[in-house]
């Protein structure tokens, strides 16, 4: 089989990092990989106030106030929250005051607990502050994803809307496998970026599967199972990047899915070299495309809020 045209820019890239040296002298096996994150050799456990926004999901009488007393556990936490609640990204027009506002007036109990947890359990995870693939790439998309991914979803018929609760977790721990990278295998994690600095121009997740031959939808999935959530996001994670995904949880995979490529339409995120117009996205989620056009400008017109709420997060 000859490679393709995209494969032979690849060869060409790694082979002149191979003669500049810099290629690590030895890349960690996907099985390897998979074993160590398994085993949680050097990887953190989830952390404890992780675990009690947990313990409170599965209390019956959980409500805003319980919530909100978690979040003010961590100053900066709350503080986060209160800014996401009066951000242009989620459309309240009021000002919200404190952590109970927030999740009653603002944004609801659901997307304030999956994103505070979301940011306690990835902190411990060390990655770059900047560049590619770095906290502030992975932050941008993940907030931006996450209001857009909000609106697309209502644009589904309401009888084959995925539950709403995990839509918001989903799309904010979709690209952990990133993060995860950079904690574990640091080595790799540079040569990835290198080379994907040399082929500005390919799609991230392919560089991704002929550096490393595995990406980072494996790796978060991977993660996922060793923290013991839930099965339908070791699903989406592992499979975010198939736009022909068929099986269990087959809408979020495509909601995912499409976000990210909408995302990249605008620069932002893992998916800025993939066409639409090669999907079956739009038609198996039955969204107009004009439409969903619309819920993306206006993720375009609060740009410079997503990046100010960004800025607090690194």
């Amino acid at each position: 089989m000859h490679p393709s045209p995209q494969s032979s820019d690849l060869l060409r890239a790694l082979w002149t990092l191979d003669v500049l040296g810099k290629k690590p002298e030895y890349f960690t096996p996907p099985q390897a990989m998979r074993d160590r994150v398994e085993s949680l050799e050097k990887l953190p456990p989830l952390p404890e106030i992780a675990r009690r926004f947990l313990e409170l999901k599965s209390d019956p009488y959980c409500d805003a106030a319980k919530l909100a007393q978690i979040v003010e556990l961590d100053p900066a936490l709350a503080a986060q929250v209160i800014r996401w609640a009066n951000s242009a990204l989620f459309g309240y027009r009021r000002r919200i005051l404190t952590v109970k506002d927030a999740i009653v007036l603002a944004l609801g109990f659901e997307q304030v607990f999956y994103l505070a947890f979301s940011l306690c359990s990835l902190k411990p995870l060390q990655a770059p502050t900047e560049g590619l693939l770095g906290k502030r790439f992975f932050w941008r998309q993940t907030l931006a994803g996450s209001a857009l991914m909000q609106k697309l979803v209502l644009l589904l018929d309401a009888g084959e809307r995925p539950d709403l609760a995990a839509v918001h977790l989903v799309y904010l721990l979709h690209n952990t496998g990133h993060l995860l990278l950079a904690h574990l295998f640091r080595n790799e994690f540079d040569y990835l970026v290198r080379v994907a600095g040399a082929n500005t121009g390919s799609p991230l997740i392919s560089i991704e599967r002929f550096t490393l031959g595995v990406d980072h939808g494996q790796l978060g999935a991977w993660l996922m199972q060793a923290w013991s959530m839930p099965e339908y996001l070791q699903t989406v994670i592992h499979h975010h990047h198939n736009p022909f995904y068929r099986g269990d949880h087959e809408r979020i995979v495509w909601l995912t899915c499409l976000t990210d490529h909408l995302l990249g339409r605008i620069g932002i995120g893992d998916a800025c070299h993939l066409s639409l117009a090669d999907t079956p996205l739009y038609r198996n989620l039955k969204i107009d495309p004009a439409t969903a056009e619309e819920c993306l400008q206006r993720i375009v017109d609060a740009r410079e809020e997503l990046d100010r709420a960004v800025a607090c997060l690194i």
